[in-house]
């Protein structure tokens, strides 16, 4: 590998690149610019004279002038990059006649080539360097991929159709359609993500109610019971870590998805044998996620209920990370039978799902089996018994799958599921409403700065805003490079096998150890494996939600600085972390049996011991492990998409905003147009719109 010259390392400043990676960084930029010209070549080409045409332009010209507003976005962005190394464009010297038509893939593949990795044939980047050359790069991707993104869902009708349908439902969308003209007739394309991302959470307005218990609780017949159907299989074992989901749906059908990213509709037949152990033994199929559609009432207005499995010894190991596999859900019910009423497993549950931050009640269910007199005694009891080892007061509600008990199940869901629910949906609507004032503001700041922008033209930003810029990029470098880093150990799971195995074993001779026993049972080893994979995953997903909650705090700083009131919260990014697929081997591994060769000393029964695990379970959990690697790695990318899209929605804004104050933006400004769009949003009406936006003070 080439190494900086010593000469040239010591004349270079903090920071800067030398001369070949300069010249790389300036080379590029003027590439990516080339291309951009083709595109608006395309875009324009229906006013050519050509008799041979080759394009067919299916933009009308509103369609047209975003487009133009996110290729200027870009342009103004390349311009900051060479601004970063103190550098300036080459005045021009290529003919507009050499056009040649290069597409969204070749732009990202020349910004890919930017990265450090890429840089090191022309010398050693400088560490100092690293991070915000990275930044360079996402910067650079993120406006490719917003721009590609919306050329993808239909070129702008998307948002506008989208926020139509919402004022359909009943939802007050006035002022969020009212900015998303305004953003889109002032090509402030940086704002259009952040309206995206709020139409998706008006859209997805749900409330997940999952149901929690001990195998042979009764949580399928209960469920089957509140929604009037026979959907869920009774009486089977589930099979393991596979919730299934029940939404509203205008025809009765069943969706399956499988570790390998398929997912296909099936038969309501075909869905009770998928996802029972008796049906699917081991879930050999690799099912991962299971939804039925039930034309019921009590799912029409947004509640979602999930049957999830018998949770066995969930309880037991002590992490809140165990329940990553679990809906991501806003209430959770756990049911205590009350023909064995509470034990350790139901408190301990209990108490991961509120160390996990999920509300609680309690369902006693098979209420039938108690004389009605008693009912009283044994709620009071429990609730005590909750209040005492937990330190909580837990709501007890008794509740029966018999037809002669509906009264106890229209009496929960009446008086205290439905209550919950629309008080959920309150607080969500609040804090969207909350966010679209932010974004109001945010948008009324970014016109006043565009309309006084003539006075500060130039390419220098003032003292300290440099500074946010630089945090900007430091932003969405760290983030950036978290997808590879998760898709580098998602894969390296699935390679190493021994490492899990090594873990088991290790686990397995401090059991025989500590117990003094020469066995280990097969469901300790299984118990043992799910743990270490988990283990592993959770240490990945550790890492990119430490970046991410540093990205956020980094946000919210250059928004304090800059005085704006739309910044990200944590929560935001949480929740997306919550929904991991979870690893299931599909057979129990044998038992671990010493015999009289425990007494033949450590090496033996180390040897023995690693000897059993492979021959009971070695082969499988590397074919097991390679499909897991194939379903985390999906799921990662959609996750870093996700996160990527969420944390840019916000930095590029704020970017956008600081070239606006230095007076280097160049934005195109019809200012009458520009004068009546800010008396729109300053004048908004709060009164005829209350749940629209925050009142401000």
């Amino acid at each position: 590998m080439p190494k900086l010259d010593p000469e040239m390392k010591s004349m270079q400043e903090p920071g800067e690149l030398n001369n070949s990676q300069q010249r790389r960084l300036r080379v590029t930029c003027e590439y990516i610019d080339k291309m951009l010209n083709d595109m608006e070549n395309v875009l324009h080409s229906a006013a050519s004279q050509s008799p041979f045409p080759r394009y067919v332009v299916d933009l009308n010209p509103a369609q047209v002038r975003v487009i133009e507003d996110h290729i200027r976005r870009l342009r103004a962005q390349l311009l900051r990059a060479l601004a970063w190394q103190h550098m300036k464009p080459n005045p021009p010297d290529i003919p507009a006649t050499r056009a040649v038509t290069i597409g969204l893939t070749f732009i990202d593949i020349a910004i890919e080539e930017l990265k450090p990795g890429y840089m090191y044939g022309y010398g050693a980047v400088p560490e100092d360097a690293v991070t915000e050359l990275n930044g360079v790069v996402y910067e650079l991707r993120s406006l490719v991929e917003g721009m590609e993104r919306y050329v993808r869902q239909g070129i702008g009708t998307d948002l506008e159709s989208r926020l139509m349908r919402l004022e359909e439902t009943g939802y007050d969308v006035a002022l969020l359609q009212l900015v998303e003209e305004i953003v889109t007739r002032n090509g402030l394309v940086e704002f259009r993500s952040r309206i995206d991302l709020l139409a998706s959470r008006l859209e997805d307005n749900n409330l997940e109610v999952a149901l929690f218990g001990r195998v042979s609780s009764g949580k399928s017949s209960l469920l089957n019971t509140i929604l009037n159907t026979d959907v869920l299989p009774v009486g089977i074992n589930p099979i393991t870590a596979v919730p299934t989901k029940l939404r509203y749906g205008p025809l009765l059908r069943a969706i399956v998805a499988y570790g390998d990213g398929r997912a296909e509709d099936i038969t309501v037949d075909e869905f009770a044998k998928v996802i029972t152990e008796q049906g699917n033994p081991g879930n050999l199929r690799n099912v991962v996620r299971a939804m039925v559609e039930v034309p019921s009432p009590r799912l029409r207005e947004g509640i979602v209920l999930v049957d999830t499995p018998g949770l066995g010894s969930l309880a037991k190991r002590g992490s809140v990370e165990t329940l990553a596999y679990l809906p991501s859900c806003d209430l959770a019910l756990l049911l205590i039978d009350a023909g064995t009423t509470l034990n350790e497993e139901d408190i301990g549950t209990l108490r991961l799902l509120y160390e996990a931050g999920i509300p609680a009640l309690a369902l006693l269910s098979k209420a039938d089996l108690l004389a009605v007199e008693d009912l009283p005694r044994v709620v009071g009891y429990i609730r005590e018994q909750l209040q005492h080892e937990l330190g909580l007061g837990i709501d007890v509600h008794p509740v029966s799958s018999q037809p002669e008990c509906s009264i106890l199940i229209d009496q929960f869901f009446e008086h205290e599921l439905l209550p919950r629910f629309n008080r959920a949906r309150g607080v969500r609507n609040d804090s969207i409403a909350r966010k679209i004032g932010a974004l109001r503001e945010s948008v009324t700041a970014a016109l006043v700065t565009t309309l006084d922008q003539g006075k500060r033209r130039g390419h220098d930003l003032p003292s300290g805003v440099r500074g946010l810029e630089e945090k900007l990029r430091l932003v969405s470098g760290e983030v950036g490079e978290q997808r590879t880093i998760l898709q580098q150990a998602f894969r390296k799971l699935g390679d190493a096998p021994e490492a899990i195995l090594s873990t088991v074993e290790g686990n397995a001779l401090a059991w025989m150890h500590t117990y003094h026993t020469g066995r280990v049972p097969p469901l300790q080893l299984s118990e043992w494996l799910h743990t270490a994979v988990q283990e592993s995953v959770e240490r990945s997903l550790g890492d990119v939600r430490n970046v991410s909650r540093s990205a956020i705090d980094s946000l919210q700083s250059v928004a304090q600085e800059m005085g704006r009131s739309d910044a990200p919260s944590q929560d935001e990014v949480e929740n997306l972390l919550r929904d991991a697929p979870r690893f299931e081997l599909a057979t129990i591994p044998g038992e671990i049996n010493m015999g009289y060769w425990k007494f033949l000393g450590e090496g033996v029964v180390r040897s023995r011991t690693r000897s059993s695990l492979e021959q009971t379970v070695g082969n499988e959990l590397k074919e097991e492990l390679r499909q897991y690697d194939s379903a985390l790695s999906q799921w990662s990318k959609q996750l870093m998409n996700k996160i990527e899209v969420f944390m840019n929605s916000y930095a590029d804004a704020y970017r956008v905003q600081l070239l606006r104050i230095a007076g280097s933006s160049e934005d195109r400004v019809d200012m009458p147009q520009l004068e009546r769009d800010l008396d729109l949003l300053r004048s908004w009406d709060v009164s005829k719109h209350p749940h629209a936006m925050l009142k401000v003070g």
